[in-house]
């Protein structure tokens, strides 16, 4: 019969996946000769044997791929026949330019959890224990292509049992490059606030549990970074670590022991279930339970863990360390990065002595290197998908296929909050981990050696950047130094335009859309705040075809902290100073009226008070008219609290007037006006009572008319989106921004859409929220570069 041989090519995420020793047994199964290497572009294939079985054997490489692998392509060549007499796994060639794939971290495997039980295996309470399926890779790799002499497992030399089976194909262990075992890898050690070590091994594990236990605030270093972690059932210790870290409000995640005690706590979907178990162990939003029904629970979460939310971050245990540390506690965890507000997650134990010895009261440490810090993923479902509003562990590095092969290297380096950048050459892109906001010099430090680190990776130094037309983003003053030293070319990208261009490229499409691009802040192509806008775009060009109505900031970006300035700034585009007192809204209740007078003397002048677009900062204002928030701890806390309270309304409430002119005018050609939600507002406040000037008795519940108020908020939203949309059927709507992040807002929108039979396009893997703005402008510079 007639024998062949194919050079075969595979990239994608095929390195630190199981890829090599599953070619390995799969041409062992049909018969096939030759040999598979790592190399910097992916894997290469030599594959001999009769023509038949090589067919079968080359299709099967799609069809029965690892789990964690991702083919993004494979061609094959026709070559000489060489009648080889095995089939051989090769030493990697590091030779080619490198544009393999680096993998995510992945969760541990159910196998390795098998073995860390098992007193017989060499593996037990071992809690850096991996294979083939599981466990770190981005986080401490140095260079492609991914070998052990390449990561920060380098110096730790295997004892023979690992050594065997790192160098057996059949076993799972084949080429784990981080595998080791109690007798040659890396240990825990645990130490004492006074930075005293106690002891080592699982000895340290064991004191962690017992620290936990007495009411503790540890700091535990895992995969990519270190946790601070305590009793999440503990009212005082929430209080104090709370305390410790200032942050008031802002919502804490919590890792639970499985999804059996998850599910005493919160309630949620399939799909919510099977993401928050999925391998890659996002944190997941799930709804909280009520109070009412989780009364048989002999624990409860404490109430100061997300304060005045529906929703609790869910985690599972994904690394050996945290499964055995389960094993030894019976209550759920507080799992925070552990940093300093506005300054990078920590690596070290040196750096959490240094930054953090007033918040912690011990430390799990390992002495495996982070090469590569890498934050925890958070997602929800919203809308009936899937949304990434933090892509980093088990998610990022994000890979993705080009349209075409890249003549030059580019880098797209996002915006200014929730930062990513992101990186193409050859024929793939890739999007960085969620690195955080750009306003210190240690976060723009962190910035620059993570991107130092994936230029190192991949060998890759871009001749043209991708930057936001804002003059004062960090991300946009580098791009500019670095493109005047290296004679780099310079694109910019208006800010909502990459918001909508990222959507398009998780989509593959050019196609033109109508795009909704609401989010807080944004430089405008006139030189305003935007954050309100809708766009007839495609991947180069935009036109602004509608936007809120301007409105002042009063105090800039003070503002953003207090909104009852922006809410203020908002009502004197409709009424008079005297007007707005008169209404003796509870939102300026605690605003002395000689703050509220200074205010509107900025604002007749212009002083300091930029005009604004912004949608998100109208939420703001809406959420202050109704007296729920008057300081914001944390970003998104208005849009938040507008959501729950929408989610305790009825379906249908005898407070709010009847008819249509209830929400936003659109009378004006281009304006998106939101004065008859404003004033709707206002009369069902000041003559209900809601404001506090009616005794209890003689009105309803406030609670009840705020709840119909904010309801009506988000279908009025989605409304007046619909009614847009109709003005241009031809085009598909994209939605992108941080305020279709509301769950409330997205699960209405698209109920209306499906309804309508309108094709809607949102993100999915990518950040709606700035997260995403890099890749928007990675596609955009992609195309660019191509004409």
């Amino acid at each position: 019969m007639d024998r062949i041989r194919l050079l075969i090519h595979v990239t994608g995420i095929v390195q630190g996946v199981g890829f090599r020793p599953f070619i390995y047994k799969l041409a062992k199964q049909h018969g096939i000769v030759g040999y598979v290497l790592n190399n910097g572009e992916g894997v290469s294939i030599e594959a001999e044997g009769e023509n038949k079985a090589v067919t079968t054997f080359y299709d099967a490489i799609t069809t029965l791929a690892p789990p964690l692998s991702r083919i993004d392509s494979i061609t094959a060549t026709s070559i000489a026949v060489k009648n080889d007499r095995h089939f051989d796994i090769t030493e990697s060639d590091a030779s080619q330019s490198a544009t393999a794939c680096v993998s995510p971290d992945q969760g541990v495997c159910e196998a390795c959890l098998a073995d860390i039980k098992d007193p017989t295996n060499r593996h037990y309470r071992y809690p850096f224990t991996n294979c083939t399926h599981c466990g770190p890779r981005y986080t401490l790799i140095k260079q492609l292509p991914y070998d052990r002499k390449q990561t920060s497992m380098a110096k730790f030399a295997m004892c023979p049992s690992c050594a065997a089976a790192y160098a057996d194909p059949e076993d799972r262990r084949y080429h784990a490059q981080p595998v080791s075992c109690p007798d040659c890898g890396p240990w825990v050690s645990y130490y004492h606030g006074d930075q005293r070590l106690e002891c080592e091994q699982y000895a340290a594990i064991e004191a962690t549990a017992q620290a936990l236990a007495q009411g503790k605030i540890i700091a535990v270093k895992g995969i990519g970074g270190f946790h601070l972690m305590c009793n999440a059932t503990d009212e005082t210790v929430v209080a104090k670590l709370r305390q410790r870290k200032r942050r008031q409000r802002k919502p804490l995640a919590v890792m639970m022991k499985d999804s059996k005690q998850a599910k005493q706590f919160v309630e949620g979907s399939e799909q919510e279930w099977q993401l928050v178990e999925s391998q890659q162990r996002p944190i997941t939003l799930f709804r909280k339970k009520e109070s009412s029904t989780s009364t048989t629970c002999q624990q409860r979460i404490a109430s100061n863990v997300a304060p005045n939310i529906p929703y609790l971050g869910v985690m599972l245990p994904y690394t050996p360390l945290h499964y055995l540390l389960f094993e030894l506690i019976d209550f759920p965890l507080i799992a925070t990065s552990a940093n300093i507000s506005g300054f990078p997650i920590l690596s070290s134990r040196e750096q959490i002595f240094t930054q953090l010895s007033d918040v912690i009261d011990g430390v799990l440490d390992h002495n495996r290197e982070i090469v590569h810090c890498c934050d925890d993923s958070l997602v929800q479902v919203a809308g009936g998908r899937r949304q990434t509003l933090r892509l980093a562990r088990g998610y990022a590095p994000y890979t993705f296929s080009l349209p075409q092969k890249l003549s030059q290297p580019i880098l797209a380096v996002g915006a200014q909050q929730k930062v990513t950048f992101s990186l193409g050459f050859a024929d793939q892109g890739i999007v960085s981990p969620h690195i955080g906001d750009m306003e210190g010099l240690d976060m723009q430090q962190h910035y620059q050696q993570m991107l130092d680190g994936f230029q190192h990776i991949y060998q890759a130094y871009p001749s043209t950047l991708v930057c936001d037309k804002h003059p004062s983003y960090m991300t946009t003053q580098w791009a500019q130094n670095y493109s005047e030293q290296h004679q780099a070319q310079l694109l910019q990208l208006q800010h909502h335009h990459a918001h909508i261009v990222a959507v398009m490229a998780e989509h593959q499409t050019t196609e033109t859309v109508l795009g909704f691009a609401f989010d807080g802040t944004g430089f405008g192509d006139d030189h305003q705040v935007w954050g309100g806008e809708v766009l007839v775009a495609d991947h180069q060009q935009a036109e602004r075809v509608w936007h809120l109505r301007p409105f002042r900031l009063i105090g800039g970006e003070k503002a953003i902290k207090e909104p009852y300035r922006i809410l203020l700034g908002l009502l004197l585009e409709y009424y008079s100073f005297e007007q707005i007192l008169a209404f003796q809204l509870a939102a300026f209740r605690n605003v002395p009226p000689s703050v509220l007078a200074n205010l509107h003397r900025l604002w007749q002048a212009g002083q300091n008070s930029p005009y604004t677009t912004s949608f998100g900062r109208l939420v703001d204002a809406f959420t202050c008219l109704l007296g729920l928030v008057e300081k914001v701890d944390y970003e998104g806390e208005c849009g938040m609290r507008l959501e729950a309270l929408a989610l305790d309304a009825k379906p249908y409430s005898k407070h709010l007037h009847s008819g249509d002119n209830l929400g936003f005018s659109l009378e004006n050609q281009g304006v998106i006006d939101p004065h008859p939600l404003l004033s709707n507002a206002i009369d069902v406040l000041v003559t209900m009572g809601a404001n506090g000037t009616e005794t209890a008795h003689q009105s309803p519940s406030n609670q009840s008319i705020k709840a119909d108020l904010a309801n009506q908020f988000f279908d009025a939203t989605v409304a007046m989106m619909a009614h847009i949309s109709s003005l241009y059927p031809e085009y598909p709507v994209v939605v992108s921004g941080g305020v279709f992040q509301n769950r409330v807002l997205m699960d209405r929108l698209d109920q209306n859409f499906k309804q309508q039979c309108r094709r809607l396009l949102t993100s999915e893997y990518i950040p709606l929220n700035d997260g995403g703005i890099a890749m928007g402008q990675l596609w955009y510079g992609i195309h660019a570069q191509k004409h």
